[in-house]
């Protein structure tokens, strides 16, 4: 029996009609001698520490480094049923067809449990860049053999013992001699989070030591052929700054007098045709990146609506792919898309109506294709957008019109730039007419874009027709003081870029080429950063503002510590250097065990390093002094207990817009805030009372109704019944968004 070993389900189904299995079984299809089962992804796991040693269940500095002789791995418990299937068939299996994600992951995913499973027999590796029939038939008959991507399982082997190592290592040793213990006391390390944590707090750092620079720029109007047209001052390099900005007042307001009501002229027109081809079909980051820009949505919250439209709804592609190209043999698929759309949506049709399928474009490119290929609709006519969840139809919206504009051509416009003298100062501006929209009649429109930063071409300005010799009479001339602005924090969009380049976070040109050229560029992957980010939301290392990313005060405080006794672990530097050795490892160059090696030899260092600082500060503690930014929040001062839930103190904090009163139970769930009041929490008399250790008395529950809330300052209490019983409280009118309340009796 021929057995294919697909990761996951979706895959199965798709080989499995390609080489004719229809017959469905537990967790398996089978047909004429072969059999097709998959792994769900990740169907093993790498064992805790204490599988290997029981005294590891405790955490203590004299037991680390942990460095297994052997490694275990383990069946996921929630796949144990799936594994049994697979171990069951891998017995009767003469060979068996590796047909898992063509990259380093698939590659760990097949031969881990094929490992497991001591089979032993022949193995072949079905190489695929996408799931249609005809690229799984183009596979099949070029099957290659083990030993071509044996190197490449070691490679990934190596990068998840890497992982794990340094994750167990340092998560165990900087808790135990820096965690001040409680639901915060695990200060959390791996090799993606903590760099990224990185870049959020050196960010918040930037803002907070940024000095703003005046400088002076020139309000200047023109009127030509009767249209009044403002215009930028160009000035020759030895009036600038290094940065491009002109700090001498006196010259600005100098030219603006000079020029004030005088008459220039325009002494250059250039008109030239410019075209925009189709933006490339979406990947998972890409499309996270624009739903989050344009709609405010999550980076997970788009990954769990691409992942229904995928398996629940039919209606699109698989999600979890870091490529924007499809394989050219789905050009063919083309007009069966397209009609699909129109009868699921008859609001498409003439839109529709305006593609041309018959001319293959760009985005059709076998070259560009990796283990998957870009997010795009799919030919089910059966989709319904009624039975999608208000972000699902978003991110469908934005799938769909982006493969529909692959089909209207290339935008098509004129870019005008005139130039204008008066008295000896030059003058310029630029604008541009459409003259075809092409693909941009596919955009989604939405409010969001009035918020989108313009480049040149979309910043639309209406210039006059002139020629050379046209009065320019100037009707408007003013100097303006303007200040430099600080970098502003990382959205999730944002920090999805600077994880997709973190290159430019590395100086060494070595490492940068490193980090470039690797697998998947970045650092993390698009299926694994809303993951990433989302630990550090759950561990309270980052919260938000608005739509921004600030570092909590723990979160600084455990970047500040390893930037002292670990350096390495924060910097990007170290998955680059990883990902040059594993390079090696895959192309021949180093063996598997030579790269575990150094990195034990690494982590001893390491390990060293923390032992011979521990129990020196706290992290959690107020001992931790940061100079991090002024959106940090930092304890300083302890005050009365807290009138919200009666177990924390509340502390004074020196947040973004000033000190204010937090209570020290934060992390314990107790949000209660108060403002400041000459160094004192500003509290009503009944949180007073409260917060000296009483209650208030029943006799003056009565007089708490119409009271400020003590905690937000903006509701006031109102009595209300507890759900399901008799027992009152009073309530501020902020529910839910302040839920600070008192027991009426």
């Amino acid at each position: 029996m021929k057995l294919f070993l697909c990761e996951k389900p979706s895959q199965g189904n798709d080989i499995a009609k390609a080489i004719g299995a229809k017959n469905r079984g537990d967790g398996c299809i089978s047909g004429d001698g072969v059999v097709v089962t998959w792994c769900i992804g990740h169907v093993l796991e790498q064992a805790l520490p204490e599988r290997y040693n029981p005294e590891l269940t405790r955490w203590a500095l004299e037991l680390l480094p942990i460095v297994p002789e052997k490694w275990i791995v383990e069946v996921v418990p929630k796949y144990k049923s799936q594994y049994r299937v697979i171990e069951n068939l891998l017995r009767k299996a003469t060979s068996v067809v590796i047909a898992t994600d063509a990259d380093r992951e698939g590659e760990v995913i097949a031969r881990e449990v094929l490992d497991l499973a001591g089979y032993r027999g022949a193995v072949s590796r079905l190489w695929l860049s996408a799931f249609d029939a005809a690229s799984i038939k183009k596979g099949l008959s070029k099957l290659k053999s083990e030993a071509e991507t044996r190197n490449l399982y070691f490679s990934g082997l190596g990068r998840s013992r890497a992982d794990w190592l340094t994750g167990m290592n340092v998560t165990r040793a900087l808790t135990t001699a820096f965690g001040a213990g409680g639901k915060g006391g695990v200060l959390h390390c791996g090799r993606v989070q903590t760099p990224v944590l990185g870049l959020i707090v050196r960010r918040e750092r930037n803002i907070g030591n940024f000095v703003p620079k005046t400088h002076f720029v020139l309000d200047a109007k023109f009127e030509i052929q009767g249209t009044i047209v403002p215009m930028d001052l160009v000035l020759a390099a030895d009036r600038l700054d290094a940065q491009g900005h002109c700090v001498n007042a006196a010259l600005m307001q100098s030219i603006a007098a000079k020029i004030s009501r005088k008459v220039g002229r325009v002494n250059s027109v250039v008109s030239t045709p410019e075209k925009e081809p189709p933006p490339l079909p979406y990947y998972l980051g890409s499309l996270q990146k624009e739903a989050s820009r344009r709609f405010g949505l999550k980076i997970q919250a788009v990954l769990d609506a691409c992942q229904s439209l995928y398996e629940k709804h039919k209606a699109t592609t698989y999600p979890r792919t870091d490529c924007e190209y499809l394989p050219e043999n789905m050009f063919a698929e083309v007009p069966a898309v397209m009609q699909a759309l129109a009868q699921i949506d008859p609001v498409m049709k003439p839109l529709i109506a305006l593609t041309k399928t018959n001319v293959k474009v760009r985005s059709f490119n076998d070259k560009h294709i990796t283990a998957h290929h870009a997010i795009v609709p799919t030919a089910n006519a059966n989709v319904r957008i009624s039975d999608m969840s208000k972000t699902e139809q978003i991110v469908y919206e934005l799938i769909r019109r982006r493969f529909i504009a692959q089909f209207l051509g290339d935008h098509l416009f004129t870019k005008t730039v005139i130039a204008v003298i008066c008295e000896g100062e030059n003058f310029t501006k630029s604008g541009k007419v459409t003259t075809t929209p092409g693909w941009k009649r596919a955009e989604v429109a939405d409010a969001a874009e009035k918020a989108k930063p313009k480049s040149f071409e979309e910043a639309v300005v209406s210039l006059p027709s002139c020629k050379i010799g046209d009065q320019a009479n100037n009707v408007a001339a003013a100097c303006l003081t303007k200040k430099t602005e600080p970098p502003k924090r990382y959205t999730e969009a944002t920090l999805l870029t600077a994880m997709e380049a973190i290159d430019k976070e590395i100086d060494d040109p070595r490492f940068k080429a490193v980090m470039k050229s690797k697998e998947k560029a970045g650092i993390g992957t698009d299926a694994t950063r809303p993951a990433v980010i989302g630990n550090l939301y759950q561990r309270e290392y980052i919260s938000t503002e608005k739509k921004y990313l600030v570092p909590t005060e723990r979160g600084v405080q455990l970047i500040e510590l390893m930037e002292k006794i670990t350096p390495q672990l924060v910097d990007p530097v170290l998955t680059a250097h990883w990902e040059e050795r594993l390079a090696q490892v895959e192309s021949g160059q180093a063996q598997l065990v030579q790269f575990e090696g150094e990195i034990k030899a690494w982590l001893t260092i390491i390990i060293d390093a923390i032992k011979a600082k521990a129990g020196t500060i706290r992290i959690g503690s107020t001992s931790v002094s940061t100079n991090s930014g002024k959106g940090i929040a930092k304890s300083t001062t302890t005050g009365p207990k807290c009138p919200s839930c009666g177990k924390g103190s509340l502390r004074s904090i020196n947040g973004a817009k000033g000190v204010f009163w937090g209570c020290s139970e934060f992390q314990a769930g107790c949000k209660a805030t108060f403002q400041d009041n000459q160094g004192q929490p500003q509290l009503s008399a009944v949180a007073k009372a409260v917060g000296n250790g009483a209650m208030p008395a029943t006799a003056a529950v009565g007089n708490l109704a119409g009271q400020p809330c003590p905690s937000c300052n903006k509701g006031k209490f109102q009595l209300r019944n507890l759900p399901n019983s008799d027992k009152q409280f009073w309530g501020c009118t902020g529910f839910p968004a302040c839920r600070h309340f008192t027991w009426a009796k």
